[in-house]
């Protein structure tokens, strides 16, 4: 089954809508750069919802809620609870936007579950690809940012955290699993995945963000 990027899905008289996802290990500093990511697009006349995985619809958060507060759970039925969550969210909410014309940013996509359960939990790239076969459609983001910092640094924004949800809780082997495979992923899809460095100040991080959505919106 071949790919589809948003911008094959998006028929919009008006304007070219944007599938967006923002990536990163737990404690990258994702999070802090979605609403702005939100706001500047808007500010240059887009129209934009903003989505979380898993969840994003009233399934989805059911399977969150499930996948994040459980005490345990098999690495495979973590998996296809993913994929699950994500089918809803691309039936529901992703492919319907896109088409009026409301670009989405997903908070994670495919990737996460690439990193987290092909490498963090040693299931294997091969068989989260399978997985990512069956969605109708595979779509893909035009743009990803993969938010990096140093490992030492989000385990200790993680830690700092008040509460932690079950995923947040895998040691530290686990994130570096799951770090190693994002950076294999940007390695082999550069066009699409922009890694920006958060161990800086907020504005420069900004910066950076702003120069591939004004590029972005240049070839739209």
């Amino acid at each position: 089954m071949k790919n589809i990027n948003s911008s094959d899905i998006d028929d919009s008289p008006k304007h070219n809508a944007f599938f967006i996802s923002i990536e990163g290990i737990d404690g990258s500093g994702k999070s802090t750069n979605v609403e702005f990511i939100r706001k500047y697009l808007q500010d240059n006349g887009c129209e934009v919802i903003v989505t979380r995985e898993p969840g994003g619809t009233p399934i989805g958060e059911q399977i969150r809620q499930l996948l994040l507060n459980s005490k345990s759970m098999d690495s495979i039925t973590e998996l296809l609870l993913m994929f699950a969550s994500r089918q809803e969210l691309i039936s529901n909410v992703i492919v319907p936007n896109l088409k009026k014309g409301i670009s989405v940013i997903a908070d994670r996509f495919t990737d996460s579950s690439i990193a987290y359960q092909g490498g963090g939990r040693n299931i294997g790239v091969d068989k989260v690809a399978k997985l990512f076969s069956l969605l109708v459609p595979n779509i893909t983001p035009k743009l990803t940012f993969l938010f990096d910092v140093p490992l030492e640094i989000a385990v200790k924004r993680v830690n700092n955290h008040k509460t932690k949800d079950r995923i947040e809780n895998e040691p530290v082997d686990f994130f570096k699993r799951v770090q190693d495979v994002y950076y294999k992923i940007a390695e082999e899809e550069p066009t699409r995945v922009k890694v920006i460095q958060t161990n800086q100040s907020i504005p420069q991080t900004q910066a950076i963000i702003v120069s591939y959505l004004n590029d972005l919106l240049r070839h739209s």
